[in-house]
Parts: C-alpha cells; structure tokens; sequence
C-alpha cells in the first residue's frame, strides 16, 4: 500500500538579523572542525589544505571582478558585514589596502560555544593568518596580518608584488 505526503512548501521568513545568525551557526561550526583536522595533521598538510582553499576562493573572487588590493579589502568586508553582522571596514587604495575586522562574528560565536586550549586557539589564529597570506598571493598581492590584542579581530594590509 502507498500513502501519499503532501509536501509543505516553506516561505522564506527569516530576517537579516535571524539568517546572519544562522550562517555564524554554520560557519562556527566549520571551525570546529578545522580545530579537530588540526589536531590530527602535520603542518605541511594544513599548508597544502590552505593553498588550495586560497587558489579556489581567488578564481571566483576574481570572477566576481577583484582585481586590486582595495577590492579584495572591500570584498571582504562587505561579506563579514552582510554575512555574518561582523564589524569591518576597509581602507587604502588601488595599491595598498587595509581590512580591518575589529570583531568577528564568526570566531566570537566559535569561542563563546567551545572550550578551547590557548595553544587550539593559537593554532586557529595561525591558520587565518597563514590563510589570508595564501589568498593574497593568489590574488597576486602581499599580505601582512595582525590580530588585535583581545583575539576577536584583525587587520590585513594587501599590497600589489
């Protein structure tokens, strides 16, 4: 015997602050994971995981039109802003920019909801770093990172080579 289900249709009913939530959720989440692929492998590994996530993010951030340092600074900012409810802004010019994320929604909810070792949330901020300097030489620039003396924000100069 077959029964048939009607299937509900749900309308989109979320609002910015509800979906901005949800993705720092999912994303917080994703760094979790990354803090356990950490603990399981070498360095070397993590370089080559990095590199390849920064080539991939660089192809469709250059699809998208990003060319020069300030793109890449704006682009990012806009995305933390929209996405997330982060606090970031950019600065600078076709030469040189600075993003700076004075708090990150992402990592605040990741520490809020885990208990982490210093040396875990160590790791992380050296992986974000090491991160952000491959997507720069992708993007063909330099990149230098900072993190704030609290760990909840940054501050990334690009340079054109």
């Amino acid at each position: 015997m077959t029964t048939s289900v009607k299937t509900q249709k749900i309308k989109q009913s979320w609002d910015i602050q509800k979906m901005q939530e949800e993705a720092v959720k999912m994303v917080s989440h994703k760094i979790v994971g990354k803090i356990h692929f950490l603990r399981k492998h070498s360095a070397k590994e993590i370089d080559e995981m990095e590199k390849l996530s920064a080539h991939v993010n660089a192809d469709r951030l250059k699809h998208y039109g990003v060319k020069t340092p300030m793109d890449l600074a704006r682009y990012l900012a806009e995305y933390e802003v929209n996405m997330f409810g982060s606090s970031a802004g950019a600065s600078g010019d076709e030469e040189c920019a600075v993003l700076t994320n004075d708090k990150c929604a992402v990592w605040s909810e990741t520490l809020r909801t885990n208990d982490f070792t210093e040396k875990e949330i160590e790791r992380m901020q050296e992986h974000y770093s090491s991160w952000m300097k491959h997507l720069g030489h992708a993007m063909g620039f330099k990149a230098h990172i900072e993190i704030t003396e609290d760990g909840f924000g940054s501050k990334i100069t690009f340079k054109q080579k």
